[in-house]
């Protein structure tokens, strides 16, 4: 086996290894679709690129940029159409995808060529087949498990185009480098004997997924940390605003009594029955300061206080059904962040609807069985998309928003308990179970 030989490592050798990758990427991210729709889509994608790497195999180096760059495609193509990415995110996993199969390629072709050099005369294909299923099962079995663990922190991971640029270059570099010797074997940093060549190619590709599984796991860490201020910060601001309310209420409470013995006063000096009909309507609006904080749970009387008002003000319908002494084992914190977030979504979602008897909203707390059942609705005429039980934020910036919803999951997850949401018949509900065995 001539130099010329190891050189042109077959073409589905990397193509196999490209499938492999995009393998583990897919299993390993959330889907745009399963079944037999995501075992096509991904069948035929890869078929493409088995077929056009297999076909061009040995005329590339007369095309070699506008090869890689329909290569490269392909893998953004089945990466996009399989999984749930925008463009931005299937390119940046694209780059790891395509570094890991040049490393697996690689190593794998060399450790083919110093055995059959040195040990196998004979059945060289057989040879040659079972080394590459052996190896790629290794690599890409090692490589799943490890995206695996990477993801058990971070449900889904948001690329920025500064994140998406800095892995480009770094998977450029990589790859110009350990190809030199295969350019040019008689560069400054080229290598002239077969095994050289490979040892450069296979170090540096290897090299390669080190820096970009090193640039990932910083990307995490920094989401991770976003994450967890943007939550807490909703949970102190909720906290503050239900502190907040809790003083306005004081204050109110205060002033409803000397009102209420004002009235009284003034209703018993006065005979004419239209002064005492303006007293009367008077006392029927105070009291509405008074009916509402009775629920037995002082953060949740605040929250119901200050969201009735909100809602009095702009012609929204509050209603709700509440056993406040349920959330007895639940710390103030907590209540606070978990119904002011459901109460502000549902408000915001009914102050959309243009006609005014459609602004509904209803809460409801009760034990069922041994368990705290809590659930909001309201009426909402727009289509919501949903991804595992829970709804898909319809803003632009999908990263900074929807952490209203995920302030909840982990709260309710906190006592051990479950969030799901579904829409039917224009009604959005959002529907929250607890056990209560053991608080």
């Amino acid at each position: 086996m001539n130099t010329a030989d190891v050189l042109n490592t077959p073409g589905y050798y990397y193509a196999i290894a490209y499938w492999f990758s995009i393998f583990v990427t897919v299993s390993t991210n959330k889907k745009r679709m399963t079944g037999w729709k995501l075992t096509a889509a991904n069948g035929v994608c890869n078929l493409l690129l088995l077929a056009f790497m297999t076909l061009t195999d040995g005329i590339r180096q007369l095309l070699f940029i506008p090869s890689m760059a329909v290569i490269i495609g392909l893998i953004v193509l089945s990466i996009y159409i399989c999984c749930d990415f925008t463009l931005r995110e299937a390119s940046y996993y694209c780059v790891k995808a395509f570094i890991n199969g040049e490393f697996a390629a690689s190593l794998c072709w060399q450790v083919y060529y110093h055995f059959a050099r040195n040990l196998f005369t004979e059945h060289v294909q057989i040879w040659r087949w079972t080394e590459m299923i052996l190896v790629y099962v290794l690599i890409f079995g090692c490589l799943y498990f490890f995206e695996k663990y990477l993801h058990k922190d971070v449900e889904e991971l948001h690329i920025t185009e500064r994140e998406l640029l800095v892995v480009i270059v770094i998977a450029a570099a990589v790859f110009g480098v350990s190809n030199m010797s295969y350019l040019d074997q008689n560069g400054l940093f080229s290598g002239r004997m077969a095994m050289d060549i490979y040892i450069i190619r296979t170090l540096v590709d290897m090299s390669g997924m080190a820096v970009l599984y090193a640039y990932h796991i910083q990307v995490k860490e920094v989401q991770m940390r976003f994450e967890k201020d943007t939550l807490q910060n909703i949970m102190e601001m909720q906290y503050k605003t239900y502190q907040l309310s809790q003083e306005s209420i004081d204050i109110v409470n205060q002033k409803y009594h000397d009102l209420k013995h004002q009235i009284a006063i003034l209703k018993a000096e006065t005979d004419t029955e239209k002064s005492t009909g303006y007293l009367e309507q008077m006392e029927r609006e105070i009291k509405i300061y008074e009916t509402q904080n009775k629920t037995g749970n002082k953060v949740l009387d605040a929250v119901l206080t200050s969201k009735s008002l909100y809602c009095q003000n702009h012609g929204i319908e509050l209603k709700f059904m509440v056993d406040g002494k349920l959330l007895f084992f639940m710390e103030d914190m907590d209540i606070s962040a978990l119904f002011g977030n459901m109460l502000d979504n549902a408000i915001e979602s009914a102050q959309k609807q243009k006609d005014e008897n459609k602004r509904l909203v209803g809460l409801y707390i009760s034990k069922e069985k041994q368990f705290l059942r809590i659930r909001t609705e309201n009426y909402c005429d727009e289509k919501i998309k949903f991804k595992n039980g829970m709804p898909i934020t319809t803003k632009k910036d999908k990263h900074l928003h929807g952490y209203g919803m995920k302030s909840m999951q982990k709260t309710v997850e906190k006592y051990g308990g479950s969030v799901v949401a579904g829409q039917k018949n224009n009604w959005f509900e959002l529907k929250i179970l607890i056990p209560l065995e053991g608080k």
